[in-house]
């Protein structure tokens, strides 16, 4: 048994399992880098260190809101240690799931937006259904964008 983070963007809710996330923060002050992708959202100081930080909603084609003050941003480890933020509207829930109930995702359909590779899959919980993604090749977009800025 394995625990999700899950988070909405929009109506649809996605997980990350909960051993990615390092911690939850509120939206603050992201500095932005001219000449990047649009879902590359900039950069913020977390404690004295510098944590990139993804857009997802722009990310998978969505609009941004007027209002982005109450969206919370997850602070994923990666394999490596490296820290990186991923912007989402709101963390709904923390739940426990087994990885290996997990069907299969479609590009497009169930992963609302996401291409293919990083989907994990879905999972029902309490009857909802939860896009899990994979953390690894989400955050493979952020380091490319970072390597292009010269950014370890």
């Amino acid at each position: 048994m394995s625990s999700l983070v899950v988070f909405s963007l929009g109506k649809q809710k996605y997980g990350v399992p909960i051993e990615t996330v390092r911690e939850i923060i509120p939206n603050s002050e992201i500095t932005p880098v001219p000449g990047t992708t649009p879902f590359f959202e900039g950069f913020m100081n977390v404690r004295g260190e510098l944590v990139s930080v993804t857009n997802l909603r722009r990310f998978i084609g969505m609009e941004d809101p007027d209002d982005k003050s109450r969206f919370k941003i997850l602070v994923l480890i990666s394999r490596e240690g490296a820290s990186r933020g991923i912007m989402a509207d709101d963390v709904t829930a923390i739940v426990d799931f087994s990885m290996d109930d997990l069907q299969p995702a479609e590009d497009g359909k169930r992963g609302v937006g996401f291409p293919k590779e990083v989907l994990r899959g879905v999972a029902d919980v309490g009857g909802d259904l939860v896009v899990v993604l994979d953390v690894e090749k989400l955050l493979a977009e952020g380091r490319k964008e970072e390597e292009k800025l010269g950014v370890k």
